[in-house]
């Protein structure tokens, strides 16, 4: 085992120390236990794209591409020609069940494919780029600062925040009993749960507006305004929380935005 992680590391830094990456490159990682759960943790600073989608087979399959340079001296500086660019960076290592991709700082233009088995928990990182997930089901905890996220069809349970971008979940499945969140910064929520799912909601957006298909039992004592005082002087709290059971209550899932406007519906 220990043997074939080396191999994944070398492949890494050759991607890392070439001046580009011409066409798409895929690595085939086997995992140490194949059938059985495993999780994913993948973090990219610079991305156009991170797909990632469920498969029915047993290894994780990663792809990858990067924009080479042509050669052609479009680009100069000080009439002198541009003949390399900063190139795709890439490691890749398996222990365990326990997939690990890190990409290089400079790998701009980045687009990155990877295929995992179905029952497969994922932590994801990026700050520039978008996310697109589709089929996983597992414990999933994904991280964007400048970019959407998409989450199609996932199962189990999700922790999911943007900073600037929008954020859209559709889940076939929920874990019992188990709290999600779902937040952003300046952009639009939309989370789609099974007709059943029974959760106590936990609702904020300073400029947009709530709305959901659920019948769900508002606390409307939530949102009372708290009226304290000292030295003299009075402070009143508005608290804007929309708080609210559906199917009887459940866990607590937050879905926070300040710019946008939060979506919770039913399949």
């Amino acid at each position: 085992m220990k043997k074939y992680k080396s191999i994944i590391y070398v492949l890494g830094i050759i991607a890392m120390t070439s001046s580009a990456v011409i066409g798409q490159e895929d690595l085939r990682v086997p995992l140490t236990n194949p059938g059985s759960p495993g999780i994913l943790h993948l973090s990219a600073i610079f991305a156009d794209d991170i797909v990632i989608k469920a498969h029915d087979g047993n290894d994780v399959i990663v792809i990858f591409d990067g924009n080479e340079d042509d050669g052609s001296g479009k680009y100069s500086r000080n009439g002198l020609r541009r003949i390399s660019t900063n190139g795709v960076g890439l490691e890749v290592t398996e222990d365990n069940n326990e997939v690990r991709i890190n990409t290089a700082p400079n790998s701009h233009d980045l687009d990155l494919e990877v295929w995992v088995p179905k029952n497969f928990s994922l932590d994801v990182q990026v700050t520039h780029g978008d996310i697109s997930i589709e089929g996983v089901i597992g414990e999933h905890e994904v991280k964007a600062t400048n970019g959407d996220v998409e989450m199609l069809r996932v199962g189990g349970s999700v922790i999911v925040s943007s900073v600037n971008g929008d954020i859209e979940v559709t889940m076939v499945s929920v874990i019992p009993n188990t709290p999600m969140s779902f937040t952003g910064l300046n952009g639009d929520i939309e989370v789609t749960f099974p007709a059943n799912t029974k959760f106590t909601g936990k609702m904020k957006t300073d400029y947009g507006d709530v709305f959901t298909n659920f019948d769900i039992k508002l606390d409307r004592s939530a949102s009372a305004s708290e009226i304290s005082s000292g030295d003299g002087k009075f402070t009143v709290t508005v608290n804007k929380w929309i708080t609210g059971t559906v199917n009887g209550g459940g866990p607590e899932f937050l879905f926070k935005t300040l710019h946008g406007d939060i979506e919770i519906s039913k399949n």
